[in-house]
């Protein structure tokens, strides 16, 4: 029996390269998500550890002559850092928001492609058991056939 042979193997390839390469700018776009949101839960944190600090006093006997005394200065420094990582934070959300509206667009565009994919492998798959099924009865019929030959030159 001959191996089934798809005609449009070439194109279903041509297919799967292109469902690959959308895939992989999918991961791409998804790791820069994760790496956004990653950055401001980050920035978040910073901001609170910052602001704690600020309202933290010096422990008595923490330092030669500094017990019970507020640094302004210090205060002040962590709230500039505080404000310019809160503008960081803002615009790593806006820039979030982009990456996410991209994202949903990379994830449609895979989908696409899969699905195109999807309907030539399921054609592939239909064609070849449609071929096997046949290459079977064929056989079967040339098995009678030798079958009926025999035993019509036997004389039974």
């Amino acid at each position: 029996m001959r191996r089934f042979r798809f005609r449009l193997e070439k194109f279903l390839e041509l297919r799967r390269w292109k469902e690959r390469e959308k895939e992989i700018a999918l991961a791409k776009v998804l790791g820069e998500v994760l790496l956004l949101e990653k950055r401001i839960a980050e920035i978040a944190e910073e901001i609170a550890a910052s602001l704690f600090g600020q309202f933290r006093m010096h422990a008595p006997g923490a330092g030669a002559g500094h017990e019970g005394r507020i640094d302004v200065e210090a205060m002040a420094r962590r709230e500039l850092y505080a404000q310019r990582l809160s503008r960081e934070r803002e615009c790593k959300r806006r820039v979030l928001v982009v990456k996410n509206r991209e994202l949903e667009e990379a994830r449609a565009r895979y989908l696409e492609a899969s699905k195109e994919r999807k309907v030539l492998d399921k054609l592939r798959e239909r064609r070849e058991a449609e071929y096997y099924e046949h290459a079977i009865d064929e056989e079967f019929k040339e098995i009678d056939d030798m079958n009926t030959a025999s035993s019509t030159r036997q004389g039974w």
